[in-house]
């Protein structure tokens, strides 16, 4: 097995698992287009992810409360797997590691399918545009925590607000729960983690 694959899917979808049972094959599906659309703009607009919840709704589906960090989950599966040299990660290689996060036969067969099949219009996409994109200016957070009606003593959750300037001048403001901030702040740490392991073996590397 890719085992370089395998160790950095499961440290990434890690915090994803317990949500990871409950996915239905609609809900991924709809995930799975979202995340191509990702990779392959250019500009990914933060309402599609909400016309994807809107029509998963209107269509009687299921949905779980974690459905945004479903998503997370599924498109780093898409973007890990994409990094990978073509042909180093075997079919049954990524369904053995996609059971062992605890996703349903019937979702492996639709995550695997798209990977292989398509790997690689989604692999010439995906470099073409991590190419032009560019960090935003200004980046500012605040938390948020709103009174309810019946007053002090019955406050609604804690939320995040996240407002940045992008490269383009324009500026974005999103809010998401406690909980997927902290999420975020793992992964960012994850990141950094594996960015200085790499950069201490290219350092060994000139050393030896």
């Amino acid at each position: 097995m890719a085992t370089n694959f395998r160790y950095t899917l499961m440290k990434a979808i890690k915090p994803y698992v317990k949500s990871i049972p409950h996915l239905s094959k609609p809900v991924l599906r709809v995930l799975i287009q979202v995340s191509v659309h990702y990779i392959e703009s250019k500009k990914c607009s933060p309402e599609v992810l909400d016309l994807a919840l809107t029509k998963l709704s209107h269509s009687g589906c299921e949905i779980s409360e974690n459905f945004y960090e479903l998503f997370a989950a599924v498109l780093q599966i898409m973007q890990i797997f994409l990094r990978t040299p073509k042909g180093s990660v075997k079919d049954e290689e990524l369904r053995e590691c996609l059971k062992e996060l605890k996703f349903t036969d019937e979702c492996i067969d639709d995550i695997s399918k798209v990977l292989h099949n398509h790997r690689d219009s989604l692999t010439k996409n995906f470099y073409e545009v991590k190419s032009v994109r560019s960090p935003p200016r200004r980046l500012q957070w605040r938390i948020n925590i709103s009174l309810m009606d019946s007053g002090i003593s019955n406050l609604s959750q804690p939320t995040i607000i996240l407002h940045f300037q992008a490269s383009n001048g324009e500026y974005k403001t999103f809010e998401f729960p406690i909980a997927m901030f902290h999420r975020l702040r793992y992964n960012v740490a994850l990141l950094l983690k594996e960015m200085q392991t790499i950069e201490g073996r290219q350092l060994m590397k000139k050393n030896s």
